[in-house]
């Protein structure tokens, strides 16, 4: 009877929580429904299922420190990215009549300083942590090489695509490849070609450039790495004049084809 007892009373006493599912799957599939292509956000669609977002913000912040602690280095920086484009998404639902991010800063603050993220007690950190912070404090101090400046997305058009997945440990640092290739030969962003002894590049490079540099080689190797083959095979790369392109900061919204084709034209 002893242990019939033992086994009741064990069957009474609460599961443990399963921790993160590190597949992140309700951001997946949000992503998957609501990125079009470019990486526009149809941020209306997306507001209907707030409830799906807000239930994996609140997975984020379930996770306890020790938890954290144990995850491996892929695992905490597809953490980071996700939770930043996670949060940059939200706060563009919770201000549904903003036209960029950028308006929805301080009055003597920017917007990437405001204490939104509640994520500080994986960080030992006493107020809640912006998404400055999270791209510069913490994925810029702990990232295992800087191209996650590709796969962080503040809402805006010049910004890198929003990817439609989410990531994942297993494949990070494929996802991230990937990333780079895209942005770095997408024309509307960075300059495909050199021009007068000149290459134009975004100005994430100029905002990132101490974290950027730290990939093995610096910028330049990183742009012959990843860059496109009129950049990356141009023997006049190792010398070329950098420059930097005017920063498109409208928000990164998508709308219905026939909406669009409706809008007089400018």
């Amino acid at each position: 009877m002893v242990g019939l007892a033992l086994v009741f009373a064990l069957l009474q006493e609460p599961r443990a929580a399963a921790g993160l599912d590190h597949a992140h799957p309700a951001w997946d599939a949000l992503l998957h429904e609501f990125v079009h292509e470019s990486g526009l956000v149809d941020y209306r669609g997306l507001a209907a299922r707030r409830a799906d977002l807000d239930g994996y913000l609140a997975a984020l912040q379930a996770v306890k420190s020790e938890e954290f602690a144990g995850f491996g280095a892929e695992q905490r920086e597809a953490f980071w990215i996700n939770a930043y484009n996670a949060w940059a998404v939200a706060l563009i639902l919770d201000n549904p009549k903003a036209a960029s991010i950028r308006d929805l800063g301080g009055l003597f603050s920017s917007v990437f300083d405001r204490r939104l993220v509640p994520l500080q007690h994986l960080t030992g950190d006493d107020k809640m942590l912006s998404l400055g912070e999270i791209e510069h404090a913490v994925l810029g101090q702990t990232a295992r090489r800087p191209t996650f400046h590709f796969a962080i997305v503040c809402a805006s058009l010049s910004c890198p695509e929003l990817r439609a997945e989410a990531y994942v440990a297993d494949r990070l640092d494929a996802q991230l490849d990937e990333q780079a290739r895209k942005f770095l030969a997408d024309p509307a962003k960075n300059d495909v070609t050199f021009a007068d002894g000149r290459l134009r590049v975004s100005k994430i490079f100029d905002w990132s450039e101490d974290e950027l540099e730290r990939y093995p080689g610096g910028i330049r190797a990183l742009l012959r790495d990843f860059g496109p083959e009129a950049v990356a095979k141009n023997p006049a790369l190792a010398t070329v004049k950098l420059k930097y392109r005017d920063y498109d900061w409208s928000l990164n919204a998508w709308f219905p084809k026939a909406e669009t084709d409706s809008k007089p034209a400018q």
